[in-house]
């Protein structure tokens, strides 16, 4: 494998870690938000932001994943950052970045926080880059790719 190789492959690697954070139950309409104070308050911020009359728009996987959206605002429209303040999404890419990676990877499955904090997401890996013309090509077999996250475990379990 060549360097660049190498590079581009810990690169997507590194992508895939840092989306197995994103809370992309959120975007799921058939979630039960009234399970979690935090995602109804998360919800909730959203609609506002996104000036949602109707209460039914959803972020969608790029929003979850945009930086943008990392942290609550205040008043001053100030990000709340601080260690003790709550995450909004909690997205570590940039927009652009966050666009290019779900056209490369489709979210297949979710797995929120269990009460043992246990997470994971499923990817399927859609395109691949033929390096000697330049372009991204369907794959012809099955990548399937499961990233899990650390635990974020906030109940004690007995």
């Amino acid at each position: 494998m060549k360097n660049k190789e190498m590079i581009n492959r810990l690169k997507d690697n590194a992508e895939l870690a840092m989306a197995a954070y994103g809370y992309f139950h959120l975007a799921d309409s058939k979630y039960d938000f009234n399970k979690d104070n935090t995602d109804t308050e998360r919800l909730e911020y959203f609609r506002e932001l996104k000036d949602d009359k109707t209460q039914s728009l959803f972020p969608t996987p790029t929003d979850i994943l945009n930086i943008e959206y990392k942290y609550f605002k205040d008043e001053n429209d100030k990000p709340q950052d601080s260690w003790y303040h709550k995450h909004f999404l909690d997205g570590d890419f940039t927009p652009t970045q966050a666009k290019r990676f779900l056209e490369r990877y489709e979210l297949i499955h979710h797995i929120p926080n269990t009460l043992s904090g246990f997470s994971a997401t499923i990817f399927y890996d859609i395109k691949e880059s033929n390096t000697t013309t330049n372009t991204k090509e369907f794959k012809k077999h099955f990548e399937y790719i499961i990233a899990f996250r650390g635990t974020e475990s906030t109940k004690e379990i007995v």
